[in-house]
């Protein structure tokens, strides 16, 4: 009997030690009064625990609050330097990665430019991001609690493979054991909307909605979903493969191996491919070789009135219209966000967009639905995955 009254009592103060750490992390500042107030927890037990927090270094004092009649709280707060996350958003053009506090901060942010393509490359890249964050602060190491990487491509979250991506010529890559073996630091893998929508509604002003729709155009076609406020998972398996959506039975082969897929006809590849038609057609335009061109520079360059890109953009702009109408009659969304390069347009390509959606989607649903570009840029997918990392390490949700 004495050992189960210590067992729960070890599992109540545990408990309560969690209640009190969201508890902090949700008001960011705040007095031991409040904290007792706000989680029904005696004075005494509070100030056991936060003294216990903060010789942990998890939680510290910030200094002295205002008085609400008797004598001025001192306010406590997460600790930022406590622990950190390093995130890794890698596509086949490189990577953006960076160190994260536990206030969600970034503290150093760079990139390398690569063709990530194949398993060597992509596990050199992931390991010289990882080198470069312990290069300039090796005293960090000890504190990192996880390692996040965002891909395009199909994965296994649960164990943290990649069983495909087209885009890095991956298949069958256990990316989370690599990690995980070189440093010695759990690592898990994301699913590149999935860390982008994360970011979106933590940090954007996404959380004003608890249903709505990420997609991104870039290479492919991406696609991700907040359902009542938590990340849409269909299985631990995979997503929603929103670029392999079939719109035309008869057009193009895709990576995937189907004919007439969504990203056959919207995404950098055949913008390109449009591009240089256009140019050889004879359209005006400010480049004649396509070669070494991107997604983001077709978009430069209509930003700056070039005909022949303008004219691709405004053609993508229908045919993503067209999947965007799918997503809504199927998901009737409060609201789909746009990422990628072509958020950099500064003509009307969402309104063009939009038009498309309104004459396709069902009125009851395209008339209460709102459409925008994304807020954030890749900063999203690497505060999206910190942050989920932390609740998932630190911040637990508690299961009463």
């Amino acid at each position: 009997m004495s050992k189960l009254r210590k067992v729960n009592q070890e599992n109540l103060k545990d408990m309560n030690s969690q209640i009190i750490l969201n508890c902090i992390r949700k008001y960011k500042e705040i007095s031991r009064i409040d904290l007792a107030a706000y989680t029904r927890l005696s004075p005494t037990t509070i100030s056991s625990i936060v003294s216990e927090l903060i010789s942990k270094g998890m939680v510290t004092e910030l200094g002295i609050g205002e008085s609400s009649g008797g004598r001025r709280p001192v306010m406590v707060g997460i600790n930022p330097d406590a622990k950190y996350v390093i995130s890794i958003m890698l596509t086949p053009k490189g990577a953006t990665y960076a160190l994260i506090n536990l206030k969600c901060q970034i503290v150093e942010q760079n990139h390398i430019d690569c063709k990530a393509n194949g398993e060597s490359i992509v596990k050199d890249t992931l390991i010289n991001c990882i080198d470069d964050i312990f290069r300039q602060f090796p005293k960090c190491k000890e504190k990192v609690c996880g390692i996040g990487i965002s891909i395009p491509g199909v994965i296994d979250r649960k164990n943290g493979k990649v069983f495909f991506s087209s885009t890095l010529h991956l298949r069958d890559f256990d990316m989370a054991s690599i990690i995980k073996d070189y440093t010695g630091i759990k690592c898990f893998i994301f699913k590149d909307t999935d860390s982008l929508i994360l970011g979106e509604y933590n940090f954007g002003t996404c959380n004003r909605y608890s249903n709505f729709i990420y997609i991104i155009v870039e290479n492919g076609v991406g696609m991700s979903y907040i359902h009542s406020g938590k990340l849409f998972n269909p299985s631990f398996v995979g997503g929603l493969e929103l670029g392999h959506l079939t719109i035309d039975s008869n057009g193009a082969r895709c990576r995937c191996g189907n004919t007439g897929c969504l990203g056959t006809v919207v995404s950098e590849e055949p913008a390109i491919k449009r591009l240089e038609k256009l140019i050889k057609k004879g359209y005006e335009s400010e480049v004649q070789d396509t070669k070494g061109i991107h997604l983001s520079d077709i978009v430069a360059m209509s930003n700056r009135g070039d005909k022949a890109a303008l004219y691709v953009l405004e053609e993508q702009a229908r045919l993503l219209g067209i999947g965007v109408a799918n997503v809504m009659n199927m998901f009737n969304p409060e609201m789909i966000v746009i990422g990628g390069s072509l958020n950099k347009c500064k003509w009307n390509f969402l309104e063009q967009l939009i038009n498309v959606v309104k004459d396709r989607a069902l009125d009851t649903y395209s008339s209460t639905a709102e459409i925008r570009f994304a807020e954030l840029g890749e900063e999203s997918a690497l505060l999206g995955m910190a942050n989920e990392i932390y609740e998932n390490k630190i911040f637990r949700a508690l299961e009463l």
